[in-house]
């Protein structure tokens, strides 16, 4: 079986104290939530880079074994569509890197605008311009990078197609490299991410992401349902109806 590590999508939101952060003793909400969850997606870095001080701080307030993903600027997937995006790209992986040194780097987020269409030799030109040594995984949000094509680039780089759960494209339980990524967005009416999963939509996911973990020796896994602290509660219950582990070294806080 895989190493299925859950998290969520970014830690710092303000309705979460009460509900996901006690309304005292938890000034460092990063540090309190690496007690709880084994890793996270750092969505922060797709609006705004921080500085690398930023970066090497959330290496010291986290357990050596915590985890983080983190999203590619947004000035690379939807001001530049993936073209002539060099120095963009200079600058995410000059913050990433205090992360990827301390071996806390699980993968890059490539989360694609939804306008933007598939065009092949575009793509190639920016897969080629990643590091080998990154992980990246990339998310679609247009139909038309579910070509057969699209899938064949991402196996020939090894990048992870990222399953969702959103409204407008297919569950598709596809795994292209060493590990798989998946996100739960929601299905609210208005905004995706306003949404509480209910008890049987996880118990659905138990089966998909145990088949995802025996085609992939690591899965990672974020919601993104943030709203009320959903995504902290709705993780929590398909840690436990998958059975796993929580963090080895969780605190003693409950």
């Amino acid at each position: 079986m895989a190493d299925i590590l859950l998290g969520t999508s970014g830690w710092d939101y303000p309705e979460w104290v009460g509900s996901v952060y006690p309304k005292r003793g938890a000034e460092d909400k990063l540090r309190y939530y690496a007690g709880r969850f084994p890793i996270v997606e750092v969505n922060s870095t797709f609006y705004h880079l921080p500085s690398v001080a930023v970066a090497a701080s959330w290496v010291r307030r986290t357990p050596s074994r915590f985890r983080f993903a983190a999203k590619f600027p947004q000035s690379i997937t939807h001001e530049r569509e993936l073209v002539g995006a060099e120095e963009e790209l200079r600058q995410f992986l000059a913050v990433l890197r205090p992360v990827r040194e301390a071996g806390k780097f699980a993968a890059a987020l490539l989360q694609l605008p939804p306008s933007l269409k598939f065009v092949p030799g575009t793509v190639r030109s920016f897969y080629e311009s990643l590091p080998a040594d990154l992980p990246v995984a990339v998310e679609f949000r247009e139909p038309s990078w579910l070509a057969p094509e699209s899938f064949d680039l991402l196996r020939e780089f090894h990048l992870a197609y990222v399953i969702v759960d959103e409204p407008h494209l297919p569950i598709q339980l596809e795994t292209t490299a060493p590990f798989a990524y998946v996100r739960w967005h929601g299905h609210g009416s208005n905004v995706w991410y306003d949404y509480t999963y209910s008890a049987d939509e996880l118990a659905a996911w138990v089966p998909r992401v145990r088949e995802v973990a025996e085609k992939a020796p690591t899965v990672y896994g974020f919601f993104n349902n943030h709203f009320r602290g959903d995504a902290a509660a709705n993780c929590a219950s398909l840690t436990e109806l998958l059975g796993l582990s929580p963090p080895s070294w969780r605190s003693r806080l409950d």
